[in-house]
């Protein structure tokens, strides 16, 4: 990386911070990301938003990103007025989605415009996400947990497996 992409991230992360951000130490925000709501938003020390993260999110939401973790660029996080949880020593791979508030095939209305699902995500530590997955409300990822790239999660995924598929399996257990 270059003297002036050093500098520029270095600017671009005190402008979020002065817009209400809380950024740990040594934290990077790259440029293109687009923050919703700034005050939302904190990361812990060593943590990494990568080039054109979304992150939407309404004022009584919150994402939460631990120390030593990264969200790998073209990341898109629909949060809403839910929470999105991220532990520590986590690596989300690029394009991968998190969603809070979805619509849904369920409800009094036959029209899914009018139907929503809701839910919190909690990632817990020394998880690996990776390429084009997509998190849906109300997911709970255990600490060291692997996700294949493109998989599909949805509700608790126990520590200590790797997980893959549309949706989310259980493969097999890490190996130490």
């Amino acid at each position: 990386m270059t003297l002036f992409d050093r500098i520029m991230r270095r600017l671009n992360t005190i402008y979020w911070t002065v817009r209400g951000a809380k950024i740990g130490r040594d934290s990077v925000i790259s440029r293109r990301v687009d923050i919703w709501n700034p005050k939302s938003l904190t990361m812990g020390n060593g943590s990494l938003l990568g080039k054109s993260v979304s992150v939407y999110s309404a004022q009584e939401g919150f994402l939460t990103l631990g120390n030593e973790s990264h969200i790998a660029a073209y990341g898109y996080l629909l949060i809403d007025q839910n929470k999105c949880s991220i532990g520590d020593k986590v690596a989300i791979g690029p394009f991968c989605s998190f969603i809070c508030h979805s619509n849904s095939v369920k409800g009094e209305s036959e029209f899914f415009t009018e139907n929503y699902l809701d839910g919190d995500i909690e990632v817990g530590n020394n998880v690996f996400i990776g390429a084009q997955c997509t998190i849906l409300p109300g997911t709970k990822i255990s600490d060291n947990v692997v996700i294949a790239s493109n998989s599909v999660v949805r509700g608790f995924l126990k520590s200590g497996f790797i997980y893959g598929g549309t949706p989310a399996k259980q493969i097999k257990p890490i190996k130490e």
